[in-house]
C-alpha cells in the first residue's frame, strides 16, 4: 500500500540528512500499484514543532534534482513494463532516478531487477521504496532479487548483465546521449556474437522535446549502418508502445501531454 496516502514524509539519507519525499504511484486509487519516492523540496511544516516552523530542505550535495523526480517517460516505461514484461527476464534500468520502472518490474515478478544511476541519492530513494514494498533483501549481494548499483553512463564500465535494459528520459545532454549509445552498441555487439542463448534487448523511452535524443538516434543509426550485412535498418522513434520482444532495440516516442497520470 502507498504509505500515508501520498503525504510527504521525512527520509533520512545515509549521510544523516533529512529530506522530504512523497510517494508517487503509477496509478492513483489502486492499493496494488507500483510506486516510488520522489524528493519534495517545497517548504513544509515541521510536524514536531509546536510553533509550526517552516522547514525548507534541500537535496544532498552533489545530487541532481532531475534524478529525484518522476518524469513522463518513466511513467510510460512503467506502463509498458506492466503489459509486456516476461517474468523470466532479468531487468536493468539505466539512469533510473526514483526507479518507478524498476519497481514496476519487481512488482510484476521479474526474475531480478537492477536499478542503476550515477546519483547516490536517487538510489537511496529507490532502496527506500523497494524496502517498503518488500522487494529489497537486506544484505543481498549480486544475486538478490532487487538491488541498486551506482553506474555512470559516461564511463566505459561494462553494463550489468540483463535480458531487458530500460532507459527513460536520460537525454538531457549530448554526453549522456553518447554514453547511452556507447553502452547499447557494446551490448548489441555481444548479442551478435552469440550463436545461441538469451540476447539482451533495449527499450528506450524519450519525450519529443528532448533534443539530444536525435544525437542518440544518429549514433545508433551509424552503428547499424556499420554492421549491416544486407538490408539497411532504418531507426526511428515509434508511437507503437507494444514492443516486439524479439527485437533488440525498441525506441518509444512520447508526447508528454498524452501520458496518463491516473
Amino acid at each position: 500500500m502507498i504509505p500515508g496516502a501520498s503525504a510527504p514524509r521525512l527520509l533520512t539519507t545515509n549521510a544523516g540528512i533529512q529530506i522530504f519525499v512523497v510517494p508517487v504511484p503509477l496509478r492513483r486509487g489502486d492499493d496494488n500499484t507500483p510506486w516510488c519516492y520522489a524528493a519534495s523540496i517545497s517548504p513544509c511544516l515541521g510536524d514536531a514543532d509546536a510553533d509550526h516552523e517552516v522547514i525548507s530542505p534541500s537535496l544532498p550535495d552533489g545530487s541532481n534534482f532531475l534524478a529525484s523526480q518522476v518524469w513522463p517517460s518513466a511513467r510510460a516505461a512503467s506502463a509498458v513494463v506492466e503489459k509486456h514484461l516476461c517474468r523470466s527476464w532479468t531487468v536493468c534500468e539505466l539512469g533510473c532516478g526514483p526507479g518507478l520502472p524498476s519497481l514496476t518490474a519487481a512488482r510484476c515478478g521479474a526474475k531480478q531487477v537492477v536499478a542503476t544511476d550515477v546519483d547516490t541519492f536517487a538510489l537511496e530513494l529507490v532502496e527506500a521504496s523497494a524496502r517498503e514494498q518488500g522487494f529489497l533483501d537486506e544484505g543481498g549481494g549480486s544475486g538478490a532479487r532487487f538491488r541498486t548499483f551506482q553506474f555512470d553512463m559516461l564511463s566505459k564500465t561494462q553494463l550489468p548483465s540483463a535480458d531487458l535494459y530500460l532507459i527513460s528520459d536520460v537525454f538531457e545532454s549530448s554526453s549522456v546521449a553518447e554514453g547511452a549509445a556507447f553502452h547499447i552498441q557494446n551490448a548489441l555487439s555481444v548479442n551478435n556474437s552469440k550463436l545461441n542463448g538469451i540476447k539482451s534487448r533495449f527499450w528506450v523511452f524519450a519525450q519529443q522535446d528532448r533534443a539530444q535524443r536525435e544525437t542518440f538516434l544518429r549514433l545508433m543509426q551509424d552503428y547499424y549502418d556499420s554492421v549491416a550485412e544486407t538490408e539497411r535498418k532504418n531507426l526511428e522513434w515509434s508511437s507503437n508502445h507494444s514492443p516486439d520482444k524479439d527485437e533488440e532495440l525498441w525506441l518509444f516516442d512520447l508526447d508528454e501531454i498524452h501520458v496518463r497520470y491516473n
